[in-house]
């Protein structure tokens, strides 16, 4: 697993170039930091369209996992006001150490003071040091353009519109292939779990009745969680959930063989509840 990697001279050089107040200060989180780090990338994303407001969730399964390269801190005044987040990437022809960007979150309150521009630029930099070989993210091109980052054709994240997935090369070559972010990105919505809990609830060995339209169960649809049967009802493919949740796939999984034993077996079958 990575190893989160701290060099504090190239933070201080960075910040010589990009700070303009003594009390800001960017630095490598500490274990202290971990509920304020929540509390601001919550805050950063609320009102974004675009998130499922997964973003923290992301960051506490990297740093679990031990597989956050680069987590740093922007701290005025003593307070966490910002962090960005760097891990190992993997491609499809076997190009290593390249690393993904992200998230990165500021407050609201304090976002247009060039915060997130100094995590980046950061972030970067500590990248170069340990001789990584490139960065990729998701984000608007618009914005990223400005820190080298472009859309490359040759390089691909299934399920992400080309044209927001953006990458910088650090050594002048950039790979051919598709993308894999660490399995911390698979994250489900709070809606999607609530749709999966209820057809857990709902669970039958001859699926249950859905609306497709909602937002949620289709896409769980498109991730393959959920499964249409020819006469128009849907199944839970517990095997397809343990790729995004490996808990409520074991309550999925659990669930649909108590359903399976019940109707193999006559006299329970017969037993009827509520």
């Amino acid at each position: 697993m990575a190893k989160m990697i701290e060099n504090p001279q190239v933070i201080e050089n960075m910040l010589v170039f990009f700070m303009k107040d003594s009390n800001w200060i960017i630095r490598s989180e500490k274990p202290s930091d971990i509920k304020a780090i929540d509390e601001v990338t919550q805050a950063a994303f609320e009102d974004h369209s675009f998130s499922q407001n997964t973003e923290h969730f992301i960051i506490n399964d990297l740093r679990a996992d031990d597989a956050l390269t680069i987590s740093l801190v922007s701290e005025v005044d003593g307070r966490i006001v910002g962090h960005i987040a760097f891990s190992s990437v993997t491609i499809s022809d076997g190009t290593t150490n390249w690393h993904g960007l992200g998230p990165v979150s500021v407050l609201p309150e304090y976002q247009g003071r060039r915060i997130g521009t100094t995590l980046i630029n950061s972030g970067l930099a500590l990248l170069e040091s340990i001789s990584s070989k490139g960065c990729v993210l998701v984000g608007l091109p618009t914005y990223f353009n400005r820190f080298g980052f472009w859309n490359r054709p040759q390089l691909i994240h299934e399920g992400t519109p080309q044209e927001v997935f953006v990458a910088r090369s650090l050594v002048g070559r950039v790979p051919s292939g598709t993308v894999e972010f660490h399995q911390a990105f698979k994250q489900l919505s709070m809606v999607e779990k609530d749709a999966i809990a209820d057809v857990i609830i709902d669970y039958a060995i001859a699926g249950i009745k859905l609306d497709p339209s909602n937002p949620a169960i289709e896409s769980l649809i498109k991730k393959g969680i959920l499964t249409e049967t020819p006469d128009g009802k849907f199944l839970m493919q517990p095997s397809a959930l343990t790729e995004y949740d490996s808990y409520l796939a074991q309550v999925g999984q659990f669930r649909a063989t108590e359903m399976s034993r019940v109707h193999k077996n006559p006299m329970l079958a017969a037993i009827k509840y509520g």
